[in-house]
């Protein structure tokens, strides 16, 4: 068994539509949260423990009284009985990433990525070229933008295992008990998927000497890190990946896309507040937008993330 660590046990989107007043009560819960004393996990540990149990629904959120999270199928069976459905060519080989391609209600923003024997591998967020302006994504951020031309859209693409094991022998189900939704953070940064990646650490020390600049803590979601961000830079050359960090630890990253025009529920509109709320510094073409672009949060770990994601 891999040490808790060095493991992602579970697999989930944030859902949209939630209420500033949530956000804002989220902040305070969550500046008291720092003092909760341990007993808080040992007398709730069901919901502080991690777990790999597919058949188990989650249904809390920010707001306990709502389901704010989208737990996502971890095999290609339970996606199916889910009502998930093949997405393109059924080859695990078939474009330039790894895995068999599943989408729900035929909305690509969350494409799940399964191998060979059915375990999950990695996510896409795919974007029909339709729904972009004809400039993005801009050249400073393709790649990771990757052009799929037979389903004529745009993707990216995070890996939660080796890609180069995808299509090959893939993962047993005694692994897959054991690491649960992976043990790797992995973003496909060309078009070959076994050589253009780039790794993300999983602890924050090691975040120190990269291009990863570190943003602000956002209680139910961690320490915010941003690629190479800057004041003075450019819209264009926001990274569309982002990274959340929890004690110390990688445990949330997101997707990040400047047009507003993609019309999927799965994404939450990113606005000037919220980005002053997690970026150190703001870019300053920030405010020059009407807006701050879409935003979608993926989380690796289960329970109620306002017991957990302090920072």
């Amino acid at each position: 068994m891999l040490p808790y660590d060095s493991r992602f046990v579970d697999l989930r989107i944030r859902k949209t539509k939630i209420k500033l007043l949530l956000l804002l009560l989220l902040v305070y819960l969550g500046a008291a949260a720092e003092d909760v004393p341990s007993w808080w996990c040992g007398y709730f540990g069901r919901l502080c423990t991690p777990t790999v149990d597919d058949s188990t629904p989650l249904t809390f959120g920010l707001n306990p009284f709502r389901n704010n999270f989208d737990r996502l199928p971890r095999t290609r069976e339970m996606a199916e009985e889910k009502g998930w459905a093949p997405f393109g060519q059924d080859n695990c080989t078939a474009g330039t990433w790894r895995g068999f391609r599943y989408v729900k209600d035929n909305d690509p923003a969350v494409i799940l990525l399964f191998d060979t024997n059915g375990y999950i591998a990695g996510i896409q967020l795919g974007v029909y070229k339709s729904e972009l302006p004809d400039d993005y994504p801009p050249k400073q951020i393709t790649p990771p933008w990757i052009e799929d031309a037979d389903m004529n859209m745009f993707l990216l693409t995070a890996y939660f295992i080796q890609p180069d094991r995808i299509c090959g022998d893939g993962r047993s189900k005694e692994e897959y008990r054991a690491e649960g939704t992976g043990t790797d953070l992995i973003i496909q940064t060309g078009r070959n998927p076994t050589s253009d990646l780039l790794t993300i650490p999983h602890r924050e020390a090691d975040l120190e000497g990269t291009d990863w600049t570190e943003g602000k803590c956002f209680v139910g979601m961690g320490k915010h890190y941003y690629w190479n961000l800057r004041e003075d830079m450019d819209c264009n050359e926001f990274y569309p990946v982002f990274l959340m960090y929890n004690d110390g630890r990688l445990n949330v990253f997101g997707w990040r896309i400047m047009p507003s025009s993609p019309s999927s529920p799965r994404f939450e509109r990113s606005t000037l507040f919220s980005s002053e709320l997690t970026m150190d510094p703001v870019p300053n073409c920030l405010y020059e937008r009407e807006d701050a672009g879409l935003v979608m949060h993926v989380y690796l770990t289960s329970g109620y993330p306002l017991l957990y994601n302090h920072c």
